[in-house]
């Protein structure tokens, strides 16, 4: 596990065992995972956005986009 972002509102976790990118959104308690041609699309844009030094609100903007991807309620173990 690697934690590739993190702020007040998101978290992004990826897994290279499982090859797959989990985005949290801590605001509203939901997660989802991201894998196959999402996981490489979801990469490559994050990879272009790293490239430009963003802000936090840029990248939250960024990863906004993938709320309607975020189905599953964020579970403490």
């Amino acid at each position: 596990m690697h934690v590739m972002y993190n702020s007040e509102n998101y978290c992004v976790v990826e897994f290279p065992g499982r090859h797959g990118i989990e985005v949290v959104d801590k605001t509203m308690g939901r997660t989802g995972f991201l894998e196959g041609a999402v996981e490489v699309k979801f990469r490559a844009s994050m990879a272009g956005l790293a490239a430009g030094e963003p802000s936090a609100e840029s990248v939250d903007e960024f990863l906004g986009h993938y709320d309607a991807l975020l189905t599953n309620s964020v579970a403490l173990h």
